[in-house]
Formats: C-alpha cells, structure tokens, sequence
C-alpha cells in the first residue's frame, strides 16, 4: 500500500479515493457533455470522439495508479494520467474557443482538469525528484 501513501502525501490535501472520485466524476461529465455536441459538424464530430476516449482511459488509469506496484511503473502511470488530464482540458478548450458548445457547460470542467493536471504534476515531480 506504499502507492496509496506516496498518493495521499504528494498530491496536497487529496487522498487516493477523492483523486479516484473527481476523475471519475470527470470522466462521467465530459461523457456526457461529448454526446451534446452537435453531430452535423466534422470538428465536433471528431472531438466528441477524442473526449469519449479521453473520458474513459482517464478514471481507468486512476484506478490502475491506486493499485500497488513498483515505483517505476507508478512514474510511468502519473505521467500517463497527467497527460490524459491535460489532453481533455485541451479538447475542452476548443470546444470553447471555437464556440462549438457554450462556454458556461465548458468552463467548470476546464478548470478541474487544470487541478488535476497540477495534483498530477505534483505528485510525479515529488516521485520522481526521489527517485533521482
């Protein structure tokens, strides 16, 4: 359970299970956010399907960091959640600067990817900064 530890201790106030939680809840919300798009845009097309893809492997691999294993592959998994986290906020910054969705749907969700983003950031800096 050293993963849970290094998790609960590097990521601020955030313990492993709301970290679980606010992914979680993420996933569900961009899931069904994706499924407004409209469907007679190409762009929103190919967005709603890059953020289904992203609103999934996003919780999942949540789930997989809080299970124990080796430092190295919890790194490699930190990293892979960062950049998870920062490609949905991506998608979902244009999708509001393109006007696609309105931005009041949009916003709230940007932010919390850019917590997450910093929790991850954080957590894979202090690991890795041991490590080295």
């Amino acid at each position: 359970m050293i993963i849970l530890v290094l998790i609960y201790k590097f990521a601020v106030v955030m313990n492993p299970v709301e970290l679980r939680e606010r992914t979680k809840l993420l996933g569900h919300t961009c899931t069904k956010l994706a499924l407004l798009l409209p469907s007679n845009n190409l762009i929103a097309i190919h967005l709603r399907n890059e953020l289904l893809t992203v609103a999934i492997d996003l919780p999942s691999k949540t789930r997989g960091l809080l299970i124990g294993q080796s430092t190295a592959n919890f790194v490699k998994k930190l990293s892979e959640c960062s950049e998870l986290v920062d490609k949905c906020g991506y998608i979902l910054e244009f999708i509001e600067e393109e006007k696609i969705m309105e931005a009041s749907l949009v916003t709230p969700l940007i932010a919390e990817c850019n917590e997450l983003i910093a929790i991850f950031y954080s957590a894979f800096k202090s690991v890795k900064d041991k490590l080295d």
